[in-house]
Order: structure tokens, then sequence, then C-alpha cells
């Protein structure tokens, strides 16, 4: 099972794997003592299809609480270029809110475009997934982050 994200009109589509999905299951914020996890997103495009294929985080050295999670930069830029050896790419970030159908803070959106603006890359876009505790696709705020813009994918259909 994945789901699928159209991109606008490009005619390209985003899918978020089974792996993937399973990992921010294994992460959500259930339990109200639970601190936000988070981490990186990455992949590979196969024609018009962006997958995303592998889900990592949180580490040990990451800086999580309750309704924050700061991640180890130094430690994911040796994860980014340890993956794209082995041909999977970086495309964003990911972490997870305690609210049922999540939304992203103030924080998240300058930390994106921040992040957007000052990484070496060749990218139209990163992505942000945020994972809430309801289920999925309802659960989970999928977007796509430039410098200054930032726009929501809706999920179509899941697809087996």
């Amino acid at each position: 099972m994945s789901f699928r994200y159209p991109i606008g009109e490009s005619g390209q589509f985003l899918a978020l794997e089974q792996n993937v999905l399973d990992h921010f299951v294994k992460w959500r914020q259930l339990d109200p003592k639970m601190p936000e996890a988070g981490g990186q997103l990455f992949g590979a495009v196969e024609g018009q299809c962006i997958k995303v294929k592998l889900a990592t985080g949180p580490r040990r050295s990451d800086r999580r609480g309750r309704f924050f999670f700061i991640a180890d930069r130094l430690a994911e830029r040796r994860e980014i270029s340890t993956l794209h050896k082995s041909g999977l790419h970086y495309f964003g970030d990911w972490h997870t809110h305690p609210q049922s159908i999540p939304t992203p803070s103030g924080t998240d959106l300058s930390s994106m475009a921040d992040l957007f603006a000052r990484s070496k890359h060749e990218l139209n876009a990163f992505l942000m997934v945020i994972v809430g505790t309801a289920g999925f696709p309802d659960g989970l705020h999928v977007s796509l982050h430039e410098a200054d813009i930032w726009s929501r994918l809706q999920s179509i259909r899941e697809i087996g």
C-alpha cells in the first residue's frame, strides 16, 4: 500500500511507500508522554513518479520534547551523503505532532523555507511530512516548500 499525491498540474505525483508509512506509524505520538520524532525523507524519481522509499530518524543526537523536534543537522548531512552514494536522493524532512490532523507551525514553515534557501541542491521544492495521531491519509500533512512559498498536497487514492 502507498499513497499518491499529485503535484499541481505538472503531471508528476509523489508516492509514499509502505515502509515509509510503517515508520511514521511507529513514531506517532499516541501516548501523552511521547516526544516528537522526526527525520529525513529519501527516494528516487522514476518517470513522473517521485517515490519516497526511506524515512530515517529519529536519532539519539536529536533534541526531542512533547512539542518540539530539533534534528542533529551534522548527522543529517552525513546521512544525505551516505544514502546518495547508494542511489537515494534527499527529498525533505518529516516529524510528528501530538494532534490528530496535523498542521504546520510557524516554526515548521520558516525552518523549511530557510533549509530550502540555504541548502545546495537541484530540487524545485523540499518535501515536508507531518505525522499526526489520526489514521492515514487524514493524519498526514504533506507539503512542498520553496524559499518563500509552500503548497499542501492532497492524497488522491490509496494504491496496493
